[in-house]
């Protein structure tokens, strides 16, 4: 989290304010002074101002050890005046940092904030000052106190906006940094720009540090939206089966959903899918999952001895279907609910044809009498979104409500047709800019 910026031109930045050369004051001498009754209280003798002015030209010259060491002299000057002194803090904090003394340079410009001679206009420079100090010395929590100081003290640099956040989380202060890091997710989205990738994951790993699960899932969700990566999908994808009682009624749903996301299930998962479908009626498809699996990475172990037991048996089933369908299509729409006229879309839609499947469901939906019917618009929304109707599939799986899981699955696959709309959008997004 460090700046890049040099030391040498950042002590310039931080000696901001201190204006030109200082002018020396009304005195004869350094050694015959005017009385101090006399003297306003920003009076500087000459002997000051030429070692002062000296050190200033030394700094802007990036010699901040010759700075320093003029300074130490001018220190040395006896009975120094209260605005003398104030004077040397504002030019020796910068040179203590241009020396990479971030303790020196931190006291001095805290010395500067509490000292009268401090023109209220020059509060907010001194306390951005500050917190650049902490911050580049890596003292997160200092870095973070001064910032809301600047702040408070009506500042209002971007920068320092953005870099808040991220040192409230250096410094484990995950419920403010939390609160900041959505903050600007919630701005950027209100500004019609998507989020960076990097502040969502800070606004992830602060909800992490705090175990607020609403947090994470919120950052997260965004994160596989519109930086669409596998590690952002498996986690969401693998939340639907920790939800309490999951229905394994949808286990095979939710197989289709992680093939749609991934373009694949786990290795270990391929034969477990396999005789799910085979057993709920859609050996096509079934067939279809070992067929895609030999031709992948082929079966080793127990696997291809599950799978060499199965493939006859779902074989032989996909042909019956294949030769039986018309006689089963005519017998859904025979019958008295549209029970059977979703699971002849449904395996339409895993096997042959998608669009004719979606059609077939909507049919059955229509005809009404459904045992399950939030789980045949979920089976609608997957057969829309092989069919290429993505529009019409978001608009299903947004109504689909229902325990066990169901909504939650519903939910991802909204996302995920979310996360095709914004890759769709960001090469248009890109070519405008």
């Amino acid at each position: 989290m460090r700046a890049s910026t040099s030391r040498a031109v950042l002590a310039l930045t931080l000696a901001a304010g201190l204006g030109a050369t200082l002018p020396a004051a009304a005195a004869t001498s350094a050694d015959a002074p005017a009385s101090a009754a006399s003297q306003p209280d920003t009076f500087v003798r000459p002997a000051f101002a030429a070692g002062f002015n000296a050190a200033q030209d030394a700094l802007k010259a990036g010699n901040s050890a010759a700075a320093l060491a003029k300074l130490k002299e001018v220190e040395a000057i006896p009975d120094l005046s209260p605005y003398e002194k104030y004077m040397l803090l504002r030019l020796r904090g910068p040179a203590d940092y241009a020396m990479n003394d971030a303790t020196a340079a931190a006291a001095d410009y805290e010395a500067v904030l509490t000292n009268r001679f401090l023109p209220a206009d020059d509060r907010t420079v001194m306390l951005r000052s500050l917190a650049g100090i902490y911050y580049g010395s890596e003292q997160y929590a200092k870095a973070a106190v001064a910032m809301q100081r600047y702040f408070d003290a009506g500042g209002n640099d971007a920068q320092l906006k953005e870099l808040l956040p991220q040192a409230q989380y250096a410094a484990k202060d995950y419920a403010n940094a939390a609160k900041g890091f959505r903050a600007e997710v919630d701005a950027t989205y209100a500004a019609g720009r998507v989020p960076t990738e990097k502040l969502l994951r800070f606004e992830y790993s602060a909800y992490s540090g705090l175990k607020d699960e609403a947090g994470i899932v919120h950052a997260m969700e965004h994160l596989a939206v519109n930086y669409s990566k596998p590690e952002y999908w498996r986690e969401l994808v693998t939340r639907i089966r920790e939800v309490d009682n999951f229905s394994e009624r949808l286990a095979l749903d939710y197989y289709r959903l992680k093939t749609q996301v991934f373009g694949q299930v786990d290795d270990r998962e391929r034969v477990n899918y396999a005789a799910l479908a085979a057993r709920a009626g859609y050996p096509g498809e079934a067939k279809k999952v070992l067929d895609a699996a030999a031709a992948g990475k082929p079966f080793t172990g127990s696997d291809l001895a599950d799978a060499n037991r199965l493939r006859p048996e779902v074989t032989k089933a996909a042909a019956a279907d294949s030769a039986q369908q018309a006689a089963n299509e005519s017998g859904a729409r025979a019958a008295k609910d549209g029970n059977a006229l979703v699971s002849q879309g449904l395996l339409e839609a895993v096997t042959n044809d998608p669009g004719k499947g979606a059609t077939l469901i909507e049919q059955g939906i229509a005809k009404g009498g459904l045992k399950q019917p939030e789980d045949a618009k979920l089976h609608l929304g997957y057969a829309q979104v092989r069919a290429g109707r993505d529009a019409d599939a978001m608009k299903t799986f947004q109504s689909v409500k229902g325990p066990g899981g169901l909504t939650e699955m519903a939910h991802v696959w909204v996302l995920y047709l979310q996360s095709k709309q914004a890759a769709a959008a960001a090469p248009a997004a890109a070519a405008s800019r």
